[in-house]
């Protein structure tokens, strides 16, 4: 496999990402951290770079982590998924329209089968 097969395919990848929550830009910026280790590696033999470079690595890894600590603690519905906050929406309306908060154990009802009217039945002739 070639490198460049590796990097189409996680190009790829990665804009499959489908969850989405207040830190997804945040977490983007570890490319950026990404970038600056492989400079640093390069750009070894000069301390000033190679404590630049590092400096520059850790900033989106302490922006982030203050970032989710704001929010932890600010904000904690916003780290919850889209999918996640939708649904906890429907649920609160159905709560605000009568529904009881019973939980329903799918797996545990027994199968009904109800014929149509019009479709031949038990015995029925069509």
């Amino acid at each position: 496999m070639r490198i460049e097969d590796v990097i189409g395919s996680a190009i790829s990848r990665a804009g499959v990402v489908r969850v989405r929550s207040a830190l997804n830009p945040f977490l983007w910026c570890f490319v950026w951290t990404v970038a600056f280790l492989i400079a640093t590696y390069f750009l070894r033999d000069d301390p000033t770079t190679r404590y630049a470079c590092l400096g520059l690595a850790a900033l989106p890894l302490l922006v982030a982590l203050a970032v989710g600590v704001y929010f932890a603690l600010k904000h904690p519905d916003r780290l919850q998924s889209e999918e996640f906050v939708i649904r906890q929406r429907e649920l609160q309306v159905l709560y605000k329209q009568g529904a009881s908060p019973e939980i329903v154990d799918v797996a545990r009802e027994i199968a009904r089968t109800e014929s149509l009217p019009g479709s031949p039945g038990d015995g029925d002739e069509p």
